[in-house]
């Protein structure tokens, strides 16, 4: 007698884990060649190397270094790592600083994978989507940005609180936010959904702040002036958000470029401070009374979305943040953002940015053309990040 169908049949969570590996593989890989391929010291490259050798050479306290560290301490060390292991070992700084970065995004498209095959349907190929994203090649590869890393912890942070894993889920969180602050914006979605009474969401908090506190604790005893001027004064460049598109399209206008840094955007910049302070009551109140059915993830997406459409002062990193929340929900404008968000990308890092994508004397395109498209995908994906942000609110509010 011949064995049941169901008995010949290979498990499907192997299916995926061999899947994910292969996922985490090319995101390895393609990440890796974008890191090889842009082996200079520019940017915000420049920047970490300023600050490790402020940290060996100087001070161990990185906010005693003005305008070089406006998060928390956490990253400080591999930035100080990559500069000992460049100079002990010969390995360019630039690489040696992107290593952990490209692996954090291998272990993220990994998780998405395996995530999207549970899932099914429109998040079934999440991994590959983000293996291949060009935001997330362009962010962590060639600009070397560490928000990857922050959204790792965010992503697990979500899924676990999702499966009831309320403790795991609160650590994780911690870490997103001892990377870099951003995090925090999740913190009272995630409270709501914490299973149990004031003590479970009180626990869940201490668990997600406390461990940050006490970092702080030693830069706060040794200077915290410095410490609270760096971590609070900070309010991003206007280089994408409202403020970025009127700054191109008025670039485009009058043949004059203002330049980008939030204080000399002052209005502006408090305007869109209370802005995505209000939008963000309004979405957690209406979450909360559940007039938006949201669960965690939406939540996630949602106020991520909301501080993209009215908070005017967006760094090019800042348009990596809704990717793998997206990814994780099968969301159906990923592909439009991408598409947007890659173009502005591109013009601007080849306008504002020489050296991040090609060597500062060999751009792939004139700077007028550069800084049209950098204007023109920044206006566009402003439009796209706010009609997601709208269509994301209607199906929420269609669901209650």
């Amino acid at each position: 007698m011949s064995a049941a169908p169901a008995a010949q049949s290979p498990a499907p969570p192997e299916r995926g884990r061999g899947e994910a590996l292969i996922v985490a593989a090319v995101a390895l890989a393609v990440r890796a060649a974008a890191a090889l391929l842009s082996p200079r010291v520019v940017a915000d490259v420049l920047r970490y190397h300023k600050l490790a050798a402020h940290v060996l050479d100087v001070s161990w306290d990185p906010y005693l270094a003005p305008r070089l560290y406006p998060y928390p301490p956490v990253w400080v060390w591999a930035e100080a790592g990559a500069e000992w292991v460049s100079r002990h070992a010969g390995v360019p700084f630039a690489l040696a600083m992107k290593a952990p970065l490209v692996a954090a995004e291998a272990v993220l498209a990994f998780l998405l994978a395996r995530w999207g095959a549970r899932e099914g349907g429109a998040a079934r190929g999440a991994g590959w989507a983000y293996a291949l994203h060009p935001v997330a090649l362009l962010v962590v590869g060639f600009h070397g940005q560490f928000d990857g890393l922050a959204l790792l912890a965010l992503a697990l942070s979500v899924r676990w609180l999702d499966e009831g894993h309320e403790d795991r889920s609160a650590i994780a969180l911690s870490a997103g936010i001892g990377l870099k602050s951003f995090p925090i914006l999740i913190l009272p979605f995630a409270v709501l959904f914490v299973r149990g009474g004031a003590a479970a969401r009180l626990r869940y908090v201490a668990l997600a702040v406390l461990p940050v506190a006490v970092i702080l604790v030693p830069f706060a005893w040794a200077d915290l002036h410095a410490l609270g001027r760096e971590l609070f004064a900070y309010s991003g460049v206007a280089d994408f958000g409202w403020i970025g598109a009127w700054r191109s399209a008025s670039a485009l206008a009058t043949g004059r470029l203002a330049r980008g840094e939030a204080e000399r955007w002052g209005p502006q910049v408090a305007a869109s401070k209370a802005a995505f302070v209000a939008a963000a009551a309004l979405v957690f109140t209406a979450v909360f009374s559940g007039r938006l059915r949201w669960g965690i993830a939406q939540s996630a997406l949602g106020v991520v979305l909301a501080f993209e459409v009215f908070y005017g002062a967006l760094s090019a990193q800042y348009l990596l943040w809704p990717v793998p929340l997206a990814l994780m929900r099968g969301e159906r404008l990923v592909p439009v953002h991408a598409l947007v968000a890659t173009a502005a990308l591109v013009g601007f890092y080849l306008f504002l940015a020489p050296g991040v994508l090609t060597p500062a004397d060999a751009p792939l395109m004139s700077a007028a053309a550069a800084e049209r498209l950098w204007a023109i995908g920044t206006v566009a994906l402003w439009l796209t990040s706010a009609a997601w942000l709208a269509d994301l609110a209607r199906r929420g509010r269609r669901a209650a």
